[in-house]
């Protein structure tokens, strides 16, 4: 899939195994260099974020403290926490990761939340990978997922696709009956997912975006 297709999916609210946490610290002012005046700096980059992944097939409550603000990150959801400290105040943050929540201390006065979700093809590709087995192969030497094989445009069938997930497992060595088997599958968690037989090309996109992304573009 073409890392520049990205979905809709994020909701600003004004922070990683099954759980995945990152850190992003961008580049402090003094490193900026000077940019042409119709080129506009992204100021509230340079807050550190901290990000969050639910890579489990529930949702996973999370609590932002002080405070104990409560949010319901869905499978797949990427949480940020973007926050700054006060001048000569020591800025501490940690993380907690339990069985049935994450918690994340920061005490910072001044912090925003954003969730990104997950589209339906995200939830697709997970559930037939992780939960089947349908990750991708080696087709003409090449590492290949079904997203490689996917045309561009017009509609695709939940059979057409289970056909493309078979191709890219490039599996020469099961028997037809097999192949029958797995293709039934994959058209049902295509329909489950897309809910529809069938769909145009262009709404089996990834979104790849991560949070505050979109107030630097």
């Amino acid at each position: 899939m073409n890392s520049a297709n990205r979905a809709p999916g994020s909701a600003l609210i004004s922070a990683m195994p099954p759980l995945q946490r990152c850190q992003r610290h961008e580049a402090a002012a003094a490193e900026v260099p000077a940019l042409p005046n119709d080129q506009p700096v992204c100021y509230l980059a340079r807050m550190p974020i901290s990000v969050f992944e639910n890579r489990r097939k529930d949702a996973v409550p999370f609590v932002l403290e002080p405070n104990e603000e409560r949010y319901e990150l869905p499978p797949l959801a990427r949480i940020g926490v973007r926050y700054s400290f006060e001048e000569g105040k020591v800025g501490r943050t940690f993380a907690e990761f339990g069985e049935h929540r994450i918690s994340f201390w920061c005490d910072s006065r001044d912090r925003q939340v954003e969730i990104i979700h997950p589209t339906s093809f995200d939830l697709l590709l997970w559930d037939i990978c992780v939960g089947n087995g349908f990750c991708g192969g080696l087709v003409n030497d090449e590492p290949t997922q079904v997203t490689d094989l996917l045309p561009a445009t017009g509609m695709v069938t939940a059979e057409a696709f289970a056909e493309l997930v078979i191709r890219a497992e490039c599996d020469r060595q099961s028997p037809p009956a097999k192949h029958l088997r797995w293709i039934a599958l994959l058209e049902a968690k295509f329909i489950q997912h897309m809910k529809s037989a069938s769909v145009p090309a262009e709404t089996l996109v990834q979104n790849l975006a991560q949070p505050f992304d979109a107030e630097c573009r």
